[in-house]
This record gives C-alpha cells, sequence and structure tokens, in this order.
C-alpha cells in the first residue's frame, strides 16, 4: 500500500514526504505518518521564512534603538530545530544523523 501525500504541502514538504517514503515504510505506523505529516509542514514554513529573510537585513533595531538579530532568523532557528527533533521522533533503525 502506498501512502497518499497530504494535500497543501508545498516544494519542501513534498521532497521530505517523498525522500522519506522512498527509504522507509510507514503503512503500518500511524504516528509515524502524523510525525512525518507535521515536519513536512515545517520544512514548508521553514522555506517560507528562509525566502522572507533573504530580502531582509540580518539585524533590525530593537525597542532601545540597539541592534538585534531580526526575528525572522531567529524563527527560522527555531524551526530547524522543531524540524530536527519531529525527524529524531520518527526513530528509523540505521538512519544517517542529520
Amino acid at each position: 500500500m502506498t501512502l497518499r501525500m497530504p494535500k497543501g504541502f508545498g516544494t519542501a514538504g513534498q521532497k521530505l514526504w517523498k525522500t522519506v517514503l522512498a527509504e522507509y515504510e510507514l503503512d503500518y505506523e500511524p504516528h509515524k505518518v502524523e510525525i512525518l505529516t507535521h515536519a513536512c509542514r515545517v520544512s514548508d514554513a521553514i522555506a517560507e521564512l528562509e525566502r522572507a529573510a533573504r530580502s531582509e537585513p540580518l539585524t533590525v533595531r530593537g525597542s532601545a534603538g540597539q541592534k538585534v538579530i531580526h526575528p525572522l532568523v531567529s524563527e527560522v532557528r527555531f524551526q530547524r530545530g522543531l524540524l530536527s527533533q519531529l525527524l529524531a521522533r520518527l526513530n528509523f533503525e540505521g538512519a544517517p544523523d542529520l
């Protein structure tokens, strides 16, 4: 049985879905399908945030006029950490470290 890709994924999410399912069988592990679905959505969010960040400076002025890291940079970092956690939860035997 081939799992159907959920609707609404962008390019990054579709790529992650296809890559994982090309290597691993998830038909009988619905909890892993749910985790993978969330990981694909996070992957899409990262791609969108990175696109938005490309046209922005790395720093902006904070509330006291000081230079601070742009909020998009911080959010990308947070989302990458979340993606890493989700992928680790898939717990595939023999999977290479990402």
